[in-house]
């Protein structure tokens, strides 16, 4: 399958693109989408750090710190799903979530493309914003992307067909993994 195709599948029609992650789990794939996911997060964290501190040692930390985090997330995620899988009696391998789990992120690196812009625009364009509407709107674009991306709805397919899943099991360790950091999310932006 070629590798742009299966970028652009992965997000309308993840049925078909889990399939194959069983027999070729695509990590060097997943790798470079997560290395998107993780640079336009670092962005967004460097101009957050940096235009609320007005200090650039601030932004870059904050970007540092961010790029770890995302990939560090990406391992802890494939580790759960897989884990989750092996209990429910799944028969992929690390791999396949690995695989999956990258996949997943495609949703999010446009998300945190546009949520970059956002954040652009609402230090510079409106910075006494008492509503905080471009702030919310990006935590609603992230909240999105989590639910068709990982992990949601492409981690769903992922354990359903690269772990060998049953669909009910997979639909229910996906719903705990996404409501879970859903509320992480909801809570951090002082939402909730």
């Amino acid at each position: 399958m070629d590798y742009i195709k299966q970028l652009f599948q992965i997000i309308f029609d993840p049925e078909y693109t889990t399939i194959a992650l069983y027999d070729s789990p695509r990590v060097r794939e997943s790798f470079l989408v997560v290395s998107a996911y993780a640079f336009f997060t670092s962005l967004d964290s460097f101009f957050s750090g940096y235009f609320q501190s007005d200090t650039l040692s601030i932004g870059v930390l904050s970007f540092f710190i961010s790029a770890i985090a995302t990939y560090l997330l990406w391992i802890l995620l494939a580790m759960i799903f897989h884990i989750s899988a092996d209990v429910l009696g799944g028969l992929g391998e690390f791999p396949n979530a690995m695989g999956f789990v990258g996949l997943g992120t495609i949703p999010l690196v446009i998300t945190s493309f546009v949520s970059c812009i956002l954040t652009l625009i609402s230090v510079l364009a409106v910075p006494n914003d008492p509503e905080r509407i471009l702030p919310n709107i990006s935590i609603g674009l992230a909240l999105l992307g989590m639910a068709v991306g990982s992990p949601g709805m492409v981690c769903y397919f992922g354990l359903k067909n690269a772990e060998k899943l049953h669909p009910l099991k997979a639909f229910v360790v996906t719903f705990i993994v996404f409501s879970a950091l859903a509320l992480l999310v909801l809570y951090k932006s002082d939402i909730l």
